[in-house]
């Protein structure tokens, strides 16, 4: 560190736009995506306003790029940025494991819950409850 230099970091997270199973409201976890037409339209508009010099993330002032390794997160990152910087793929940026409810929706869950006897007395929440073989 240079005497004198304060260096400022200010993290930044763009989540991947709309895949098929989001339009549906489906619970997408390490299932393999890609974004729908309207989801790349999305990311192309949010870049519009989100990176570029005086936005949010102005891309010369990125230290560092860290990219979760699901195919969505990988076209969301390469829509806004293109191929101009060195990534780091990490799985520690992978979504949420799902587990025996990947792909299923809030309805789909409440009643497998059900018929497993879980959450007799109360909704599931997958922040108190989590997930059956997931998180």
């Amino acid at each position: 560190m240079v005497e004198g230099l304060t260096v400022h970091y200010s993290p930044a997270y763009f989540a991947d736009s709309q895949t098929e199973w989001s339009q549906n409201g489906r619970y997408t976890g390490d299932t393999e995506l890609d974004l729908t037409a309207e989801g790349r339209e999305q990311v192309l508009a949010s870049a519009q306003v989100v990176v570029g010099p005086g936005n949010l993330i102005d891309r010369n002032k990125l230290a560092g790029v860290f990219v979760s390794p699901r195919q969505r997160a990988q076209q969301t990152f390469h829509l806004l940025f293109g191929d101009k910087f060195q990534v780091t793929t990490t799985s520690e940026l992978a979504e949420w494991d799902y587990g025996a409810y990947e792909g299923l929706t809030t309805q789909e869950i409440h009643a497998l819950r059900r018929e497993h006897g879980l959450d007799l007395g109360k909704q599931w929440n997958i922040w108190e409850d989590g997930c059956e073989d997931g998180e």
